[in-house]
């Protein structure tokens, strides 16, 4: 086997590796666990974009991989302040400039900067509302770019979305109607 296919394998096994890591912030209780295991994800996409060639998407997975970071402290005053969202969409917007592939890298640009914003929001319902405008835009660079891992991800989040927009309902809370209430 070529090198070239050795290292798209690795980079596709990454893909997965990110996959199921994301399947476990489902899981997972706290705002904080789910963000540093969102950073673990976003560790498996760097190596996954690296190895199969897809350059923005890793250098937008790194700056990820710090905002999660971040966002998981937002206890602490001066990493709670509004401006952090957009120092991130500044930082990714400049990396996406210097790894540009071409158009294709817009759509992951967009949709990284747009999931930026959308992860400061504190009521999880809005954190989903940007999901439906975020995650069709990485699906379009994911696609173009064969990130297979990259396409399952997405394509979860925004399902997930979707049920719990439906689940929880306008404000975020269970209406109790049709189900248990849990």
């Amino acid at each position: 086997m070529d090198p070239s296919t050795v290292r798209l394998i690795i980079g596709q096994t990454f893909g997965v590796l990110a996959v199921i890591l994301g399947f476990v912030t489902y899981q997972l209780k706290t705002s904080k666990a789910v963000m540093y295991t969102q950073s673990a994800v976003a560790l498996a996409f760097i190596a996954h974009y690296a190895l199969i060639g897809a350059y923005s998407g890793c250098a937008l997975n790194a700056v990820c991989c710090v905002r999660n970071f971040v966002y998981a402290k937002r206890d602490v005053k001066a990493l709670d302040h509004p401006v952090i969202p957009v120092i991130f969409a500044a930082i990714m917007a400049a990396l996406g400039a210097l790894s540009w592939q071409g158009w294709p890298s817009l759509f992951v640009i967009a949709g990284l900067i747009i999931n930026s914003f959308g992860m400061r929001f504190r009521n999880p319902q809005n954190i989903r509302r940007t999901i439906l405008i975020s995650s069709p835009l990485v699906i379009v660079y994911d696609a173009i770019y064969r990130s297979y891992g990259g396409v399952i991800y997405e394509s979860v989040a925004i399902a997930s979305s979707v049920i719990g927009l439906i689940r929880y309902g306008r404000d975020g809370k269970n209406t109790g109607k049709g189900t248990s209430g849990t």
